[in-house]
């Protein structure tokens, strides 16, 4: 009696994803073969390229679960592995949780000045600078940063030692918007995957091949406009003498609009209760 959140990429997004969007509304029985395990807000679960998803599936387990979603487990609390929890080192607490728009941050320049300050925040990613320094090579053991070696390979400094590969990891800056503006936010490798949909390294490989319609670009501009909840964490910091506000993004999740409409309704039964 547990929910999980997975995420299909590439093709199967496009495809199964489509299909699984267009019966939602019938709670199909969805069966996968071949998922990444991450820890991703407690437990995530992501689509690899052999993944195999089959939808109501002709299994007595799947009958199973048909038979028990339908006669109770819709009406049952369920307890979410991965519904937008947030590791203790990103405030502790849900995308649910804490919920502003940006311009109370971006208004408020002292916010984060003692310690950081955790909210959270729907928006659209608006505007991702295709030629910014994205990523970094990094240590495939600690994922730390390597630089490459005089006679070969990359040398890593926390691990004292010499590998013939390395991991390309983000560390890249998006700009979001809601209703109320617009603000740069920095991103690391497990959040920027959650926007870009694929791994730096994918995304590198794209950005080597040439055309008139750049897949780099393409990947890039279909990232954008796609809405998100972010758990930001606000925090100062000094430039030439000056302090600046840093938003940074500690988890990002698809908008569930079942919940979102929800917390809506929530939300307006207690402005009636106030008044």
């Amino acid at each position: 009696k547990k929910t999980v959140i997975v995420s299909l990429w590439g093709d199967l997004a496009t495809n199964i994803g489509q299909e699984l969007l267009d019966i939602a509304d019938k709670s199909p029985v969805v069966a996968i073969k071949s998922l990444k395990v991450g820890d991703f807000q407690g437990v995530s679960l992501s689509a690899i390229s052999k993944s195999l998803v089959l939808i109501d599936p002709e299994v007595p387990e799947a009958q199973k679960l048909r038979s028990w979603y339908d006669s109770e487990g819709k009406d049952t609390a369920m307890a979410a592995l991965s519904s937008g929890s947030i590791p203790s080192n990103s405030g502790n607490r849900s995308v649910y949780s804490d919920r502003v728009t940006l311009s109370h941050i971006t208004s408020n320049p002292s916010l984060g000045a003692e310690k950081p300050a955790f909210f959270s925040i729907r928006g659209y990613i608006s505007f991702i600078k295709a030629d910014q320094a994205m990523w970094y090579r990094a240590c495939k053991t600690c994922n730390k940063k390597v630089t490459e070696s005089t006679g070969a390979g990359y040398w890593c400094e926390s691990c004292q030692k010499n590998d013939e590969e390395c991991n390309l990891r983000y560390i890249m800056v998006v700009k979001v918007t809601d209703a109320s503006g617009e603000a740069f936010i920095s991103t690391f490798n497990e959040e920027a995957e959650k926007i870009i949909g694929c791994s730096a390294d994918e995304l590198d490989s794209l950005r080597s091949q040439e055309g008139e319609d750049s897949p780099y670009q393409l990947k890039l501009k279909q990232a954008t406009w796609t809405p998100h909840l972010l758990r930001v964490s606000v925090s100062q910091n000094e430039y030439n003498n000056e302090k600046r506000q840093r938003i940074t993004a500690r988890a990002v999740v698809p908008v569930d609009y079942a919940v979102e409409s929800r917390n809506l309704l929530e939300n307006i039964s207690k402005m009636g209760v106030s008044q």
